[in-house]
């Protein structure tokens, strides 16, 4: 079965990332931000000449700032949001991958009715945004011990419903699927909303992620007969940040999946 593949990384890795036999790559919004105009066309030639697609990209807002402060500023982060999509809409961007643990997570008492107000407003200022470039939003469901808010697929399409948001979305992130210990049945149920999957090898603690292999300790065969149960048409991503040797890591990964009869469209 042919399913795309891709890979976490950084611009300046998409030749190697390429040359393991990926599909694709999934950028860091973050990096695309810090590029002057000169450095953001050299970034993005780099992405063409390698051949890789990058449709997806993450975390729209930087990781340390926090919706529900008094001090986030909306105006400021509108029209970043606005720089941050139509950069990314020259390099292919399909969706976003709104995490964000920090960023969106609410605080208790008083001030969380107002919290939950603010963050409703940037995700539908974000959603019609990126609307303008044909880009979906995807949130992703997390667990609780990195935030409070959105923690699973059902709640991610409640929210989503009640927004009333088209180009609302989401993932499936397995380290915090299987974290929350969620049923494999959501999945299926929910194989319409879920646009992107991100894997990693949970068994390792977070913030370590490390490229799925073959006997590295965890049994990845539920999780990828779901997908091939469901005709999965999206990306399957490794988020992997730690690597013993990067090249064949890499190479490993693919190995993986094709031991469960997936292969790149490369392969």
């Amino acid at each position: 079965m042919k399913m795309r593949i891709s890979h976490f990384g950084f611009t300046e890795e998409a030749d190697k990332i390429a040359k393991a036999g990926y599909d694709a790559i999934e950028l860091h919004i973050k990096e695309i931000m810090s590029f002057d105009d000169a450095e953001f066309e050299t970034a993005k030639k780099r992405i063409k000449d390698s051949g890789l697609a990058s449709e997806v990209f993450d975390n729209p807002l930087p990781l340390d700032v926090v919706i529900a402060e008094d001090t986030f500023d909306f105006q400021y982060y509108n029209e970043y949001l606005k720089k941050a999509v139509f950069r990314t809409s020259q390099m292919g961007a399909r969706y976003f991958v709104y995490g964000n643990g920090r960023t969106r997570s609410l605080p208790e008492g008083e001030k969380r009715k107002e919290a939950v107000k603010k963050n409703r407003e940037l995700l539908r200022n974000l959603c019609d945004t990126a609307a303008k470039e044909n880009i979906t939003i995807m949130l992703e469901p997390l667990h609780s011990s990195i935030c409070n808010s959105v923690v699973s697929i059902p709640e991610a399409f409640a929210y989503a419903k009640e927004l009333g948001c088209p180009n609302l979305k989401t993932l499936l992130d397995f380290r915090w699927f299987a974290a929350g210990g969620h049923p494999y049945s959501i999945i299926e149920e929910y194989a319409d909303f879920i646009k992107h999957v991100h894997v990693d090898n949970p068994i390792h603690a977070f913030p370590e992620r490390r490229v799925p292999m073959m006997e590295d300790g965890f049994d990845y065969s539920l999780l990828f007969e779901t997908l091939k149960k469901i005709c999965y048409k999206g990306l399957i991503s490794y988020e992997a940040n730690t690597f013993d040797n990067y090249e064949k890591d890499l190479k490993k990964g693919l190995e993986l999946l094709e031991s469960f009869g997936i292969y790149t469209y490369g392969r």
